[in-house]
C-alpha cells in the first residue's frame, strides 16, 4: 500500500507539473519518457523513505552517552553494548546501552584485558576485581589490594603480600613465590611468557603459563616485543630470542632500538643495522637524516647607516660608497656572506654525526657530537663536550 500510494502521488504530481507546459501523454515517445521519469522518481522517493525509517529506528536505540548524571564526563567503549561511564569523584559505573542498566557501580577506573580475554579489571577505589566485558556483570568481586589485566587466560593478583596467578573463575593456578613490590608494573603474560625478578629484584627472567622458570633471572632487562620475539639484555650486550627461546640475534655489544616489523640495532660505532625477524641482515648502514653545511667566506659586506632621505644600501667592501666617508665609518655594520661546503653531515645512531658527499658516499663514521664547516672543504668535528678536531674533505685529521 505504501508504494502504491507513493506511485500514484508521484504520477499525479508529475502530470500536474508537465501539464503547466501543455505536455500531453498521448504520443508514443511521450509515454515512454513519462514512464521512465515517473519510475525514477518513485524509486528515489522510496530510497528517501527507507533512509528516514532507518534513521528513526537508529535514533530510538539507547545511546551509551545518554546519562542523566552531569558529573559523568567520559564514556569508554568496552564491547558492543557495554560502556564505562567515568565520574569526576570516582563514582563511575558500567552501563549496558541495550538495557539501560548500570551493571557495576562506584568504579574509580577500569583496565581492559589483552588479546581475546574477556575479563576487565576494575577498582572501587580500595579493592580490585573483574567484570565480563560482554555482559558487564561482575565475575570476580573487588577483593584484591592489587590486581592486573588478564592476558593468555591468566591474571596476576596480590594476596597477603605475595603474587599469585588466577584464572577466569578466580581460582589460583600457581604461585611463583614472589613478594609484591610497588615499583613493579605488574606481571602480565605476553606470548605465553611473563617477566619475573630474582630475590634481589635487580635481574629478570621468564616463567611460562604453568609457573615454570624457562629463562633464569640473570638479565638486566627483558622486553617481550611481540608474541614472537623477546629482547634480552645482559651487561653491555643485547640479543633477541624467538618464542621458543632460541637465539634470533646472538648476544653482542649493541643497543636494540626496534623489534616489531624489523629489528633495529645501533652498534658501538653508532652505525645502524636492520635485520628481518628471522635474524637475517637487511642492511648494515642506515642513517636518520642529513643536513647541508655552510661556512663564512672571507668576503665582507658592509651595511652603511640609514640616512633620513633614502634607504640604506648593502655595500661590498671593495667598492666606494657615496653614503659615507669610507668603510671605516664607526656607525657601519658588516657581515661575512656564507657559502655551502662540499660535504654534508648525516645523523646515525645515538644522534652522532658523520661526513658524506652530496651523492651519498660515506667519508667518516658517525663519531662526532656535532659538525660545522669552517671552509669550502674543511670541517670542525666535536668529539666530546670539550674537544674538537679539524677534518679535510677526505676525512683526514688536519694537524
Amino acid at each position: 500500500m505504501f508504494f502504491t500510494v507513493m506511485w500514484r502521488g508521484v504520477c499525479q504530481a508529475v502530470s500536474w507539473f508537465f501539464g503547466l507546459f501543455g505536455y500531453k501523454r498521448d504520443g508514443k515517445y511521450a509515454k515512454i519518457i513519462w514512464g521512465i521519469f515517473a519510475t525514477s522518481a518513485a524509486i528515489f522517493m522510496a530510497m528517501l523513505a527507507f533512509v528516514a525509517v532507518v534513521a528513526t529506528i537508529d535514533d530510538m536505540k539507547p545511546r551509551h552517552s545518554e546519562c542523566d548524571d552531569p558529573d559523568c564526563y567520559e564514556n569508554t567503549f568496552v564491547s558492543r553494548d557495554i560502556y564505562y561511564h567515568d565520574h569526576v569523584d570516582g563514582r563511575g559505573y558500567v552501563f549496558n546501552s541495550l538495557t539501560g542498566e548500570r551493571t557495576v557501580k562506584h568504579i574509580a577506573w577500569i583496565a581492559k584485558p589483552l588479546g581475546d580475554d574477556s575479563l576487565v579489571c576494575y577498582s572501587d577505589g580500595k579493592k580490585r576485581g573483574y567484570f565480563n566485558k560482554f555482559t558487564g556483570k561482575v565475575v570476580i568481586p573487588a577483593k584484591y589490594d592489587h590486581a592486573w589485566v588478564f592476558s593468555d587466560g591468566l591474571a596476576s593478583v596480590e594476596e597477603d603480600g605475595f603474587i599469585k596467578f588466577i584464572d577466569v573463575t578466580g581460582r589460583v593456578v600457581f604461585e611463583p613465590g614472589l613478594m609484591y613490590h610497588a615499583w613493579m608494573d605488574g606481571f602480565v603474560f605476553h606470548g605465553g611468557y611473563c617477566v619475573i625478578y630474582n630475590e634481589n629484584k635487580d635481574l629478570y627472567g621468564l616463567i611460562d603459563k604453568t609457573g615454570k622458570t624457562v629463562l633464569p633471572a640473570e638479565y638486566k632487562n627483558i622486553l617481550v616485543c611481540n608474541d614472537s620475539l623477546i629482547c634480552v639484555e645482559k651487561g653491555n650486550e643485547m640479543g633477541v630470542l624467538n618464542k621458543n627461546l632460541k637465539p634470533v640475534l646472538p648476544m653482542m655489544e649493541c643497543i636494540i632500538t626496534a623489534c616489531d616489523e624489523t629489528i633495529g640495532v645501533v652498534m658501538p660505532n653508532n652505525t645502524i643495522r636492520k635485520y628481518d625477524l628471522s635474524g637475517k641482515l637487511i642492511d648494515g648502514y642506515y642513517i636518520r637524516s642529513t643536513r647541508m653545511l655552510e661556512y663564512e667566506t672571507d668576503a665582507v659586506v658592509y651595511i652603511q647607516p640609514q640616512r633620513a632621505d633614502q634607504e640604506p644600501p648593502c655595500v661590498p667592501a671593495d667598492e666606494e660608497s657615496e653614503w659615507s666617508n669610507g668603510v671605516n665609518d664607526e656607525d657601519a655594520t658588516y657581515y661575512h656572506p656564507k657559502a655551502t661546503a662540499r660535504l654534508r653531515a648525516y645523523t646515525a645512531g645515538n644522534d652522532y654525526e658523520g661526513l658524506m658527499t652530496a651523492d651519498g658516499h660515506i667519508m667518516t663514521l658517525p663519531s662526532y657530537y656535532n659538525i660545522e664547516a669552517i671552509g669550502p672543504d674543511l670541517y670542525l668535528c666535536q668529539i666530546d663536550y670539550s674537544s674538537s678536531i679539524v677534518l679535510n674533505g677526505k676525512g683526514q685529521v688536519v694537524k
